[in-house]
């Protein structure tokens, strides 16, 4: 017995086997076969252990290579691939699998390669692991493999399951992601060195990489033009477009779709900036590993073997992604790299704008992007160690390009760029790079601002580069600095002066503006040099710029600094403000003239005129600003030193100025300042600046510098006068005095009043000047021009000069003294000069005089009566001469009173007092203050408040005690009754009914209790005053009722506290509780109203009503004086000397108002309303109110929030059309800006009475409800856009809106503004919303707007549409229109909306509302409407309509039948889209209802609907249409030989749409046939006439060709034929008859067998030939002729000669009327034919 074989030579034998049966393998096909089955097996051998068998195995593949050459052969390509994968631990095996299975895959047909996709796939990571060599291979097959797969649309389910499809797994998703990437990277690189040959790698690729997809670096791996070479550019379009499918998620699309947007070819970045799009909202840019990643590709490896550095567009692209994450900032070393890199490599320095220059251009862009997000958002941890080299390198950028100008053709934009960085970077690192001794960097952005020339853009950029450093210097800093930042600030806001020597030289840009503002925000307001800064900027004149300007008052005025400087958010009140001290500021702006301000150098030895001197040479354009500044600080300073509050508030210094006219504790607080010898020098300095300033030259404009030089002369001790050297220069104020300036003249000769009496006066200068001012009065008569100007100048001075005089040292006046020649001048003037300049100044003159009692009515009497003189100053009075008036006043305060009334003659002192009682007459209101000044001087003399101002020096008698002590005042004729005796004539005045006379004792009255209700004499007359007041507030005159509203707040404030009460009682009783009170005091001829007008209620009176009401509604009738005081808003209040006397701070100081409003929260919500009146003037006095009463605006109306809005919502709707309106206004106001919650339970209501004022009768109202339904409006598309977070709020404001809109207050309202809005807004909601929020009310919607389609439509469509005949138009072309406007109609749009973002729920509740919408339609454009939400459910949304679109194809049958043809052909469109989703059962039965409409019906037009239908059917549903054609095409076949033009064209069309040819007829012949035999015998002509052609259409179709009909086809086609030959003629039965001949001539088939059927024919032939119809005849001959010669085995020919030699005869005849012949039809025909 043999041994047993070894397994070696078993596995021989076998493969020795194998090796003879491919060998024998004689053809291909058998090799084809026995590799089929063998080659997977054999090469399994190739695992064996015997090196024999493997040596053998490969011996045989070797002869196998050879034999498949052919392409023919095909290998078992999914065996090898199966084995490949399962044996992935003998390389050998995978190694000759994986070559074939290269081989034999371009070998199998497509469907078979694609089904190998998967397992290629499956576990290809793992293979990886195992070897990179095989993984390479599979991965260039998969690439091959992916060309042939048809990717399923995007966004599809498909598309969705795709990854499950393809059996992919996480881990083969990311390798396949990954190397998608890496080949998108991926670029062939062409080796010079045989270095770089041996390990070649490309930008973003290492060598391994490299060689992975260069298939172990083969070179035809992407050479398009071998076997298995790919093309490298469809090969990356491929992979990005199989990364945009469902196969990856979106964290594995991420990194390949960013190299992708990064690809220069189009067709790659394009869809790969699409997926970065998508990727990006997914993916996590905080994770520390994406970032990482992202920096090593941009950096690239510094190993050997590793990944170069990515191109420049992908960097780009990678900057791009980490501006997108605050993470990148925590890697701060290789930021700096980035730009170190980019702005500073040589390469990069392309200023060419070619493509490399512009895409240099752009990396930059992006450096410079990235570090400004990095230096925004990066932790000062992480910047602090980068931000050093970090400024450094962009500053050698920007130094790069040319410093301080740049070089020419530097890219600008990065070059601002630079700056703003700089800033950013700086301002995140302040400590080393900012705040340090040097201030190099703050120096040098100043230095760029000034001299960098590259233009407006930069200029912006640094100006934005020092805003963002300005914080680092608002922190406090440490002190060795400071001296070094505010010598900075002092040079750059200086360096634009006109001063400096090389500013024409070059370019230079003022800096101004930026030290400005640094110096108001980085140095406290106490800082001198910060405010000297600040006079520089404002003392710019008409050159500066605007803001410079306004930046440098920002600084000077308290409030604003402040304002400025106060944190937002915190309470601007907490931020303590101290002010500069006096003699630091005048020292360091005088003295040291802006210089180093270390030295003090108050006390030194320089005298102040010498210093003034020097300081006007330098700064004189800053005098001015100085002056006033300087004089606000010692003002501040003096008022504080006595605890006097002058808060700091909005217009703070002309509070001021107006307290130190009006206020005598004020200016004797100042008295007592200025007498500290501290404080004398600083004093002396600023009295000689504006002395100076005021007599530098006679004709510049001195503005606001002569008033204040006046009032600090004034306030000043006479020792500070001789300091600043006055007394010895009186004379310098001569040019001045004699000035063409009115303010000039007028300030200079008061000052030299005050100066030239001063002791210290040399008595020959002021001999002199005596002398030189007489001289100049004595030519009075003849003056012209100038000279008047002078004269005026002097008389003032005079009148100045000796009312002082005398004031200090009482002069007696001789016959000769001066005052006596002086009083003649005057007299002579005012008797015979006319000019108004000389006659003011002898008004201002006389009013000194008489003012300090130099002159009395006997001196006067001397020269002129003094009457008359009354009478010259009157009659100038009389027409609103102030000064005149005030003359008057001050004049009447010399005559002695008297108790003369009624005797005759009058005294001087009732003549006066008359007079003045007589300028009632001036009409203009201002005036009347005045005059009310002058009555107070005359009933008060001294003692009035008015003269406070006056008294400007003191007596040499006064004595100095306590600071606030009485001051001496000049005495003159005493006063007892006078002021109780003006009081009672001017109460009376207020009851007159003589307007003019009213309107001035009101305003008399308010100033009497203004400048003497100090007196005793005043409080008895209260109550009165009370009572005048208070029936002055009806009058129609607003003037009136604003004087009387602040008369009632002085009073209030005068009274005691029994008095207080006692009348609020009564004036509250009077207006609230009994209105007959008041109508007592309205007498019969009382004028409420212009004649001819009529009571409107828009008067302001009703402000005094409402705040009365609101008073006694509120329950605290003390608020009404409050009210009056506050509510006051007549311009006149707001002019300077109104805003003085009758200023509201009094008022705003009695806190009891707060305590009082806590406790009575009733008041708000009228006020509330009240803020929002029609009346402007009702609006601003409450509008006063509320901001007086209320402190926080906001916290007041959350805590009043409902009762304000159930107010509102009460007033809406009251009959007062005023209350109406506010209330719409008001509503608006309150619910802006607030939270939903708070107001959602009142949203139906105020949508519900919104549009019911939207249609009231007052034009006015229905704007206001208008603005307050689109604020409603805007509210809630606002909330609708917000998204999820709001979509609570949202959803419930619809459920409450959308129930509104719709009801009979919206959209059925009668009013037409009421329906627009409800619609406008209706498609507002739809085109915001979200499918959440407007889903649940989608159905009800989507009826609506059907409905709303026509009831829109304008009425006039209608009328054209009746009468279109006359406007040359047909109903057609009118219905065309229409339809084109329903198509683009916004409510098209929103229907469309609610459709796309219906769910299934959505759908299953729309569908009965869409059937309700169809039936109720009643337009043309609903009804249109209506069948286009058909096709657009049966087309966009299929899958959900399907389940109810049988319904519907039911429902269109019913309204096809409509009478409008287009809306009929419309819903006949429709049905063919919805037959697309319809079930074959509908479908059938609508096809049936087609030919119920077509056959039963008499009409055309049904016969119409039945084309569209079928039409709109083969059209629309195509595939349906051909599913059923069996049913459809017979029908069709049938219908297209309709007699009617229209249904004929629209059956041909849709025949040829869906036949191929002629030939088609024979697969339908049986049904087609069947169906007109049905109606050859109808007893329509149409229908009979129809059938019978298409019999015959049928016989030509199927012998088109030469072919002979078959017999089966002939048995059908001859009954029908016969039938169709029968009956009479008719027009176009020649058809049937050619018919006839063809079958004849072609179905022999048949005749030739059935005897019959030959007999039949041959009858038909004669009886056909027989008929007599003329048209007809010539057609039955010829046709007889034909049979005749078809059929050779009839005998015709005796037949056929009785028939012709019948028609030759009748020709014969010749017969002219012919025979008339029935036709069917009934026509009579001509006989033309023959």
């Amino acid at each position: 017995m043999a041994s047993e074989p070894t397994p070696e030579a078993r596995e021989l034998a076998l493969v020795g086997k194998l090796e003879l049966r491919i060998g024998l393998a004689s053809s291909d096909q058998k090799l084809e076969d026995l590799l089929k089955l063998f080659l997977a097996p054999l090469l399994l051998k190739l695992g064996s252990e015997s090196v024999t068998v493997r040596n053998k195995v490969i011996s045989i593949c070797q002869h196998i290579n050879t034999r498949i050459k052919p392409k023919e052969i095909k290998l078992p390509v999914a065996a090898l691939l199966k084995q490949f994968k399962e044996n992935a631990n003998v390389p050998l095996i995978r190694h000759f699998d994986i070559l074939y299975i290269q081989q034999g895959i371009s070998r199998l047909p497509i469907a078979d390669r694609l089904e190998l996709l998967p397992i290629l796939i499956h576990g290809i990571a793992v293979d990886y692991t195992k070897s990179a060599q095989h993984a390479s291979q599979l991965f260039h097959l998969i690439l091959r493999l992916l060309t042939h797969f048809k990717l399923p649309p995007r966004g599809s389910k498909e598309d969705d399951e795709l990854r499950s499809t393809l059996d992919l797994d996480n881990d083969d998703a990311a390798f396949l992601s990954l190397w998608f990437g890496k080949l998108l990277l991926f670029g062939i690189v062409r080796q010079n060195t045989p270095e770089a040959a041996a390990s070649p790698k490309c930008p973003g690729l290492s060598s391994e990489e490299y060689k992975f997809l260069t298939l172990q670096g083969k070179p035809d791996a992407w050479d398009p033009s071998t076997s298995a070479g790919l093309n490298l550019t469809e090969s990356k379009a491929l992979v990005t477009r199989f990364l945009a499918s469902g196969m990856f998620s979106d964290d594995e699309k991420f990194l390949p779709a960013l190299f992708a947007s990064a690809d220069t070819n189009s067709r790659i970045s394009e869809v790969g900036d699409d997926i970065l799009k998508r990727a990006t909202l997914a993916k996590d840019l905080e994770d520390p590993k994406l970032i990482e990643a992202l920096l090593a590709l941009y950096f690239g490896s510094t190993t050997q073997d590793g990944a170069l550095p990515v191109k420049i567009p992908l960097r780009i692209k990678i900057m791009g992604v980490l501006t997108k994450s605050i993470a990148c900032t925590s890697y701060p070393k290789e930021i700096a790299k980035m730009v170190e890199e980019g702005l500073l490599s040589p390469e990069l320095n392309i200023t060419t704008r070619t493509t490399a220059g512009r895409e240099a251009s752009k990396f930059r862009s992006a450096i410079f992007s990235l570090v400004n997000f990095v230096a925004r958002h990066g932790s000062a941890n992480s910047l602090s160690t980068v931000a050093e080299s970090l400024v450094g390198n962009l500053r050698g950028f920007i130094q790069d390009q040319g410093w301080p100008s740049p070089d020419s053709d530097q890219d600008m934009e990065l070059r601002g760029y630079g700056y703003e960085t700089i800033g950013l970077l700086a301002k995140a690192a302040p400590e080393k790079i900012l705040v340090e001794p040097t201030l190099s960097l703050l120096e040098w952005l100043f230095r760029s601002l000034q001299e960098d020339a590259s233009g407006k853009d930069v200029a912006v950029s640094i100006e934005e580069a020092l805003s963002s450093v300005l914080g680092a210097f608002t922190k406090p800093f440490d002190g060795s600095i400071h001296h070094k930042f505010r010598q900075v600030l002092l040079k750059y806001s200086t360096s634009s002066l006109p001063s400096q020597p090389d500013s024409t030289d070059k370019f230079s840009r003022s800096t101004r503006y930026v030290a400005t503002r640094f110096a108001n925000r980085c140095l406290p307001f106490d800082d001198v040099l910060a405010r000297w800064i600040d006079v520089l900027a404002v003392s710019g004149g008409s050159n500066e710029r605007h803001e410079v300007v306004e930046e440098g008052r920002k600084g000077l005025d308290p409030y604003w600094f402040r304002m400025s400087n106060s944190v937002l958010g915190s309470d601007s009140e907490q931020y303590t403000l101290s002010f500069p001290e006096f003699d630091k500021l005048v020292n360091f702006i005088f003295v040291q003239q802006g210089g180093d301000d270390d030295e003090m150098d108050i006390d030194g030895e320089d005298d102040v005129v010498q210093q003034v001197h020097g300081f006007h040479q330098r700064y004189a354009g800053t005098l001015p600003t100085v002056i006033a500044f300087c004089s606000q600080v010692a003002i501040h300073s003096a008022l504080s030193e006595k605890n006097i509050r002058n808060e700091v508030t909005e217009d703070w210094g002309r509070k001021l100025e107006t307290l130190m006219t009006t206020d005598l504790r004020a200016r004797q607080a100042f008295r007592a300042y200025a007498a500290d010898d501290r404080h004398s020098k600083s004093l002396a300095i600023l009295l000689r600046a504006s002395f100076e300033r005021l007599t530098h030259d006679e004709l510049s404009d001195v503005g606001e510098i002569g008033t204040a030089f006046v009032r600090l002369l004034s306030l000043c001790p006479e020792k500070i006068w001789s300091q600043a050297n006055l007394p010895n220069d009186f004379r310098s104020l001569e040019p001045s005095i004699l000035s063409n300036n009115p303010d000039r003249r007028t300030a200079a000769a008061h000052a030299y009043g005050l100066l030239a009496t001063h002791t210290a006066c040399d008595e020959e200068s002021i001999k002199k000047s005596q002398v030189l001012f007489f001289d100049k009065i004595k030519s009075w008569k003849i003056a012209v021009g100038g000279e008047i100007n002078q004269i005026s100048g002097v008389i003032v001075a005079l009148g100045y000069y000796f009312s002082r005089l005398h004031w200090r040292n009482a002069l007696t006046l001789t016959n000769d003294h001066p005052v006596n020649q002086l009083l003649e001048t005057l007299v002579g003037i005012l008797q015979d000069s006319r000019d108004a300049t000389l006659r003011s100044s002898v008004f201002v003159c006389i009013d000194q005089l008489c003012l300090f009692y130099v002159v009395n009515p006997s001196s006067i009497a001397r020269l002129s009566k003094f009457q008359d003189v009354t009478q010259q100053i009157f009659d100038a009075a009389k027409t609103g001469v102030t000064s005149a008036i005030l003359a008057l006043g001050h004049l009447s305060m010399i005559t002695k009173e008297s108790e003369d009334a009624g005797v005759e003659p009058k005294t001087d002192y009732s003549y006066i007092a008359e007079k003045l009682h007589d300028l009632h007459e001036v009409r203009q209101p201002e005036v009347q203050f005045s005059v009310g000044e002058a009555l107070s001087c005359f009933t008060s003399g001294w003692d009035s408040k008015a003269l406070t101002a006056e008294l400007d020096i003191e007596h040499p008698d006064q004595h100095h005690g306590p600071w606030d002590g009485p001051l001496k005042t000049p005495t003159g004729p005493k006063r007892e009754t006078t002021l109780a005796t003006t009081l009672e004539k001017t109460l009376k005045g207020c009851r007159q009914t003589k307007p003019s006379l009213k309107k001035a004792s009101v305003i008399w009255l308010l100033c009497l209790l203004q400048y003497c209700g100090h007196k005793p004499e005043t409080q008895s007359y209260l109550p009165q005053c009370q009572t005048a007041f208070k029936l002055c507030l009806s009058d129609r005159d607003e003037v009136v009722q604003e004087a009387a509203s602040r008369g009632l707040g002085i009073v209030y404030e005068k009274g005691d506290r029994q008095l207080k009460d006692d009348l609020v009682r009564d004036l509250v009783g009077s207006f609230s509780d009994n209105k007959s009170k008041m109508s007592g005091t309205v007498s019969e001829d009382t004028q409420l109203f212009e004649p001819g007008a009529l009571p409107t209620g828009d008067g302001s009176i009703t402000t005094y009503k409402d705040i009365l009401s609101l008073a006694s509604e509120v329950g605290d009738s003390s608020l009404v004086y409050r009210f009056m005081s506050l509510a006051s808003n007549n311009s006149i209040w707001s002019s300077r000397a109104a805003f003085g006397r009758f200023g509201l701070s009094n008022i705003f100081s009695d806190s009891s108002v707060d305590g009082y409003l806590a406790e009575n929260p009733k008041l708000y919500p009228k006020l509330y309303r009240y803020r929002f009146d029609p009346n402007p003037n009702v609006q601003r006095s409450m509008t006063d109110i509320w901001n007086a009463l209320v402190k926080d605006s906001s916290a007041t109306i959350d805590k009043n929030f409902d009762a304000i809005m159930d107010d509102l919502l009460t007033s809406i709707l009251t009959k007062e059309w005023r209350v109406r309106q506010a209330s719409c206004a008001a509503i608006a106001d309150l619910v802006q800006g607030r939270t939903i919650e708070k107001y959602e339970k009142y949203l139906s209501q105020i949508w519900d009475k919104c549009f019911k004022v939207l249609d009231d009768i007052k034009e006015s109202v229905r704007v206001a409800a208008a603005s307050l339904a689109r604020v409603l409006t805007g509210i809630l598309t606002r909330s609708l856009e917000a998204g999820d977070s709001a979509l609570k709020n949202a959803g419930a404001m619809l459920s409450r809106v959308l129930p509104f809109l719709l009801s009979s207050s919206g959209l059925e309202s009668s009013a037409e503004e009421v329906q627009i809005f409800a619609v406008q807004t209706l498609l507002q909601i739809v085109k915001k919303s979200s499918a959440k929020t407007l889903n649940p009310h989608s159905p009800e919607l989507v009826e609506r707007l059907l409905g709303l389609l026509s009831s829109l439509e304008p009425e006039a469509v209608n009328y054209i549409h009746l009468n279109a005949s006359k406007y040359n138009l047909t109903e057609q072309k009118i219905d065309d229109m229409r339809l084109q406007s329903v198509r683009s109609s916004p409510l098209t749009e929103s229907i469309d909306r609610c459709l796309d973002l219906a769910d299934a729920d959505t759908m299953k509740a729309l569908i009965p509302h869409i059937e309700a919408a169809m039936k109720n339609a009643v337009g043309l454009p609903s009804k249109v409407g209506c069948s286009r939400i058909l096709v657009t459910l049966s087309t966009r949304h299929n899958f959900l309509f399907k389940p109810y679109a049988d319904g519907f194809l039911k429902l269109i049958q019913k309204h096809v039948h409509d009478r409008n043809d287009t809306v009929s052909s419309s819903y006949a469109a429709s049905a063919g889209y919805v037959a697309r989703v319809a079930s074959d059962k509908q479908l059938l039965s609508t096809i049936a209802f087609c030919h119920k409409l077509y056959f039963g019906s008499e009409d055309d037009k049904s016969r119409l609907a039945a084309g569209d239908i079928i039409l709109s059917i083969s059209k629309n549903a195509a595939d349906r249409f051909t599913s059923l054609s069996l049913d459809l095409l017979p029908f069709v076949f049938l219908a297209k030989h309709d007699s009617h033009v229209t249904v004929k064209k629209l059956f041909e069309d849709t025949w040829s749409d869906n036949v191929a040819g002629s030939r088609a007829v024979l697969l339908y012949l049986k049904e087609i046939v069947a169906l007109a035999d049905q109606y050859l015998e109808s007893q329509k002509w149409v229908l009979k006439h129809s059938a019978a052609k298409t019999i015959a259409d049928s016989i030509i179709s199927i012998t088109s060709g030469t072919e002979k009909i078959e017999k089966a086809n002939a048995i059908i086609i001859w009954p029908a034929l016969d039938k169709a030959m029968g009956g009479k003629t008719w027009e176009g039965k020649e058809i049937v008859l050619e018919a006839f001949v063809r079958f004849v001539e072609r179905g022999s088939s048949l005749w030739a067998e059935d005897t019959k059927v030959a007999k039949q024919i041959e009858k038909v032939a004669v009886r056909e030939a027989k008929r007599t119809n003329k048209l007809y005849r010539p057609f039955a001959l010829e046709a007889v002729g034909k049979i005749a010669k078809a059929r050779m085995e009839l005998e015709l020919s005796g037949t056929v000669e009785e028939i012709v030699e019948g028609v030759l005869d009748e020709l014969v005849k010749d017969d002219d009327d012919g025979e008339k012949m029935d036709v069917d039809g009934g026509e009579v025909m001509k006989d033309v034919a023959l």
